[in-house]
């Protein structure tokens, strides 16, 4: 069954996060996109599957519903260092889009800021459960990420 248009939200976000480490570690550990990916909440299997392109699967809990969404992801950097990514994603009931950009900033010598913009479409029965719930559990997600994402760049060693 494909997901009814009045069932389409779209939400973007804005957030700041700010990780102790030097920016050409915080670059280091961006180019290792797995990595990155996997500081996000309920990503599993990302794997790559072609140039700059990765597949994998998102599972997620909104309410009383549960969802897996399996889609790719394509990931580039740009000239000016901006990162870009686009991913669907679909289980049958759910689709869902994002762009995500994402610029690093030196803060300090041991201080990056990261600066990231996104936006989600989903469609499907998600959709009919409201704007204000889906953007709280994407805002808990990028919360988890933000931590997540500090925790991984203090674990790993400073070149």
């Amino acid at each position: 069954m494909k997901p009814q248009e009045s069932e389409r939200i779209g939400v973007r976000f804005e957030q700041t996060i700010v990780i102790d480490a030097p920016i050409e570690a915080a670059r280091t550990f961006f180019h290792d996109v797995v990595a990155v990916a996997t500081c996000m909440p309920g990503i599993e299997d990302m794997r790559p599957v072609g140039p700059d392109t990765y597949e994998a699967r998102l599972r997620i809990r909104l309410g009383f519903f549960s969802y897996a969404l399996a889609g790719q992801a394509h990931v580039v950097e740009d000239t000016d260092g901006t990162w870009r990514m686009t991913a669907t994603g679909s289980d049958g009931r759910v689709n869902a889009s994002v762009t995500l950009e994402a610029r690093l900033r030196e803060l300090s010598a041991t201080t990056t800021e990261v600066q990231a913009a996104s936006d989600l479409q989903v469609a499907g029965p998600i959709g009919a459960l409201g704007e204000p719930l889906i953007r709280r559990k994407a805002s808990s997600m990028l919360q988890d990420f933000a931590k997540n994402l500090q925790r991984a760049m203090r674990s790993r060693p400073v070149a």
